[in-house]
């Protein structure tokens, strides 16, 4: 199973428009359609994401922090890191470059039916790249005073307007 990450880690990294027939590349390791955090999704749109991922983030990396292997999954924590150079999708809109260096910790449980990734639960520090793009900042959480009253809840965060949505 660990052999599969080194066939697809580079399908994320190396850049998608360099390959003959991205879908071909992705379809060596996924099956049509994989489910992503319980949403079906075609090789076409996760070629898509990675195309989009690698035009947001220059110099984009995976470095891999652990990883947990069963019969049929494999459980890999890794920290994505690049540059924002390009417009971001995220789960709030898009973010129009800033040029800054991003750093994200991820988790992924990939379950594999004969050798294919058939199922993907993600598990990303989405608020935190948001913070690193200067997309997001939370309230109270300034300075060295601690704060008086219920401790923090995301419910505290305070969020810009959506970009270009």
């Amino acid at each position: 199973m660990i052999a599969l990450l080194e066939r697809l880690l580079p399908l994320w990294t190396e850049p998608v428009d360099g390959r003959g027939d991205p879908e071909a590349a992705f379809g060596e390791v996924y099956a049509d359609p994989v489910a992503v955090n319980g949403t079906e999704m075609s090789l076409t749109a996760l070629v898509a994401r990675a195309r989009s991922l690698q035009q947001a983030f220059d110099q984009l990396g995976m470095d891999i922090l652990d990883t947990v292997e069963t019969p049929d999954r494999v459980v890999v924590a890794f920290e994505m890191r690049g540059r924002h150079v390009g417009p971001y999708a995220s789960p709030l809109g898009t973010v129009a470059p800033t040029g800054r260096d991003i750093a994200i910790r991820t988790i992924d449980v990939l379950t594999a039916v004969d050798g294919l990734v058939t199922a993907i639960w993600v598990v990303a520090d989405d608020l935190g790249l948001l913070r690193q793009l200067d997309a997001a900042r939370l309230n109270g959480l300034r300075g060295t005073r601690q704060r008086r009253g219920p401790p923090h809840h995301l419910s505290d965060a305070v969020l810009p307007p959506v970009y270009g949505v």
